[in-house]
């Protein structure tokens, strides 16, 4: 059984788990920013052990003066400013076992910034909206969302006053909201409290000792709610204010900032320290944090990834007020990543096991239909290539099995194309594919997968040639079949220790373009692709250390090609394709014994992709 983390954990926070969850949680996420001329989009993890952030993925929309909201699945945020400083009405969640890019959930009842946030675990509370720029815009529209279905907001109910700039927090029970931006120009000291199962208006709590507005940056333990700082119409203050949960009262200082700058920061907390860091005023990647039990002044604490800007949103809440944690599970030994052909995710799946695809994050650049090559080492894994905007790119993108989350910026391929073959052993190869223009080349690039750089010219294929297959082991790889001026049978071979072109190696039982290869130590199987007329459900085999031509195998369970395939030493996996329509099937067979191909879980969606693991049958 997991172990569980009683703590209450901030509306603003977002966690990445392992199986045995540390205590307090690792990492907290923030959203979007403003660089003073451009609204971004980027969102990065902050490791509540060291302060520093990571690179994480990117919202579906850059802005900014979002709010922040979760549960122990995912983390939502909703609303902000765009490019054109004008509010939206966009809600993106980010599953979270999955490090990568934000995905639609809905949309507000109306576009806005400057609401707070707060979640009880089941519910995300939004209130206290700005419906556009300027002065006599604010309203005091509470909504709700249930953060377990993706949806549009609901009305909950109203704050005691239209205002906006206003600050979430509270429990399980009760929604706090701070202070806010007042209609008629100025800044109040209202707290109003809410209870969270129920709809209807918000009662008084009590004052907040100025009255401020535009300070977001809310962070709560099981017992108090603490907010930063914030602007009071004429300047920025230091003051770290907060209540007892429990209790309406005023609210009771707590320390100062070690800054005055601290108007539109974003709060992150663990349930045991709480971060500041984004603030509207500041210039700098540093982060502040307090200790939630005690009360003191901030100290420095770590910086962000980069300097992104300012006007953060920390979003998410990966368990707050529930003692019933979600841990994400740890990552398979034997893993095999399939990333999708039609937008950025990287999944996984347990070689090993049966069972569904696991989110994993995303690669760094948006290619489309564009069938990714791929090769990997036993810890690193490069997909090459693709298609972005109509265009063949010669990207290749870097991700380490260990480490979930977007991946990095590796090189370049010798040439921009999409179709790309791959494989690995240590070196990264990649074969043919259609440039722009619709030709296809024979060219074979290589990388060495231990080192990022750009790739090399090997040698070349027989032909011009369009979405082969490619696998082996330590000692050759193999090109099997592929598109040319029609589909061709052609198998071929290269000896990987050193560079050259292709040697016939035989033929396959049929002409077939993207066709998809696995292998264990002494045996190549390819399986589905296009045989002239109709996709494919056959799968054929060689011997890899003799010549040949390929031998009837089985069949998979859908005929399918385009998708992604991957081994450990026993075992072949077909991950995804396009038939009568894209499929997220998943199939796998013995590779050492002949026989149909059997059910093994499904994608997370129905679509074509490229796939590598590191534990390959027969590579290295």
């Amino acid at each position: 059984m997991a172990p569980s983390y009683s703590g209450v954990w901030n509306i603003s926070t977002f966690y990445q788990y392992t199986s045995a969850l540390p205590s307090p949680p690792v990492n907290g996420i923030l959203a979007g920013g403003y660089t003073g001329s451009a609204t971004v989009a980027h969102t990065q993890t902050i490791n509540f052990n060291d302060g520093n952030g990571t690179d994480q993925g990117d919202l579906t929309v850059a802005r900014y003066d979002a709010s922040g909201f979760g549960s122990t699945t995912r983390g939502v945020f909703a609303g902000g400013y765009n490019t054109s400083s004008a509010p939206v009405d966009v809600v993106d969640y980010i599953e979270h076992v999955s490090l990568g890019n934000a995905t639609d959930f809905g949309d507000m009842t109306v576009a806005a910034t400057g609401h707070g946030g707060h979640s009880s675990n089941v519910r995300g509370l939004v209130a206290g909206f700005q419906t556009a720029s300027g002065t006599n815009t604010q309203n005091k529209t509470i909504d709700y969302y249930t953060i377990a279905s993706a949806g549009n907001a609901t009305d909950f109910g109203d704050l005691s006053s239209n205002r906006n700039g206003v600050s979430g927090g509270g429990g399980t029970t009760r929604a706090i909201f701070f202070a806010g931006y007042a209609w008629g120009s100025s800044a109040t000291n209202v707290i109003d409290y809410i209870t969270i199962a129920t709809t209807g208006d918000a009662t008084d709590f009590g004052d907040t000792s100025n009255n401020l507005y535009t300070h977001y940056s809310n962070v709560d333990s099981a017992t108090r709610s603490i907010f930063f700082g914030g602007y009071t119409g004429s300047a920025h203050v230091d003051v770290i204010e907060y209540v007892t949960i429990a209790s309406k009262s005023n609210a009771t200082d707590f320390g100062n900032l070690d800054q005055a700058s601290s108007a539109r920061g974003a709060g992150l907390s663990n349930g045991t320290i709480g971060i500041l860091t984004g603030d509207e005023a500041g210039t700098s990647a540093n982060n502040q944090k307090i200790t939630i039990a005690s009360t003191g002044n901030a100290t420095d604490f770590g910086t962000l990834q980069t300097y992104g800007g300012n006007r953060l949103t920390g979003g998410g809440s990966a368990s707050p007020h529930n003692p019933a944690v979600q841990a994400q599970p740890s990552l398979p030994s034997a893993i095999a990543l399939f990333v999708d052909d039609v937008d950025t995710h990287i999944s996984y799946i347990d070689i090993t096991t049966l069972g569904n695809a696991i989110a994993f994050g995303d690669i760094s650049y948006t290619a489309i239909n564009g069938a990714y090559g791929g090769a990997s080492s036993a810890t690193r894994n490069c997909f090459g290539g693709g298609q972005s905007g109509g265009s063949p790119i010669d990207n290749i993108d870097l991700t380490i099995f260990a480490t979930r989350g977007k991946g990095t910026d590796f090189g370049n391929l010798t040439q921009a194309r999409m179709s790309v073959g791959g494989s690995g052993n240590g070196r990264g190869m990649y074969f043919g594919g259609q440039v722009s223009g619709g030709g296809y080349v024979d060219v074979v690039d290589y990388t060495t997968i231990s080192s990022a750089g750009n790739a090399t010219d090997f040698g070349n294929l027989s032909e011009n040639t369009n979405g082969c297959a490619v696998s082996g082991n330590t000692t050759r790889i193999l090109a099997l079949g592929g598109r040319t001026s029609g589909y061709r049978n052609v198998i071929e071979y290269f000896t990987i220790s050193s560079t050259g072109n292709a040697t016939d190696f035989g033929d396959m039982t049929q002409d077939v373009a993207w066709p998809m290869a696995t292998s264990s130590s002494t045996r190549v199987t390819a399986a589905g692709g296009y045989a002239t007329s109709a996709y494919t459900n056959v799968i054929e085999y060689v011997t890899t250390a003799s010549t040949g031509n390929g031998t009837d195998f089985g069949d998979l369970t859908v005929a399918r090609g385009q998708g992604g395939c991957v081994s450990n030493s026993t075992r072949g996996v077909y991950m995804g394709g396009y038939g009568a329509a894209d499929d997220g099937t998943i199939d796998y067979w013995t590779i050492a014994s002949t026989g149909n191909a059997i059910d093994f879980g499904d994608l997370l969606a129905a679509t074509t992709g490229g796939a590598q693991s590191n534990s390959h049958g027969g590579i290295a």
